[in-house]
């Protein structure tokens, strides 16, 4: 299992990736839009293709990344 945290200072959001290290599909978890392209980039550097992408709960101190992932 790969795991990492990311933390947005803007907004004070965490998001986390999984990614499983056998078939490197993996998951984010609370995506903020203004990282989506870091996200892209930390697909490509571990060899990732994102299979699902989670949001825990409504943030009104950010805009979701999840609907630029899924384009």
């Amino acid at each position: 299992m790969i795991f990492m945290q990311q933390f947005d200072t803007e907004s004070s959001i965490y998001t986390y990736s999984l990614a499983d290290k056998e078939s490197r599909e993996s998951i984010f978890i609370d995506p903020v839009a203004a990282h989506v392209e870091d996200y892209l980039k930390l697909l490509e550097n571990y060899g990732c293709k994102l299979k699902f992408s989670l949001e825990t709960h409504i943030h009104s101190n950010h805009v979701s990344g999840s609907g630029l992932l899924r384009q």
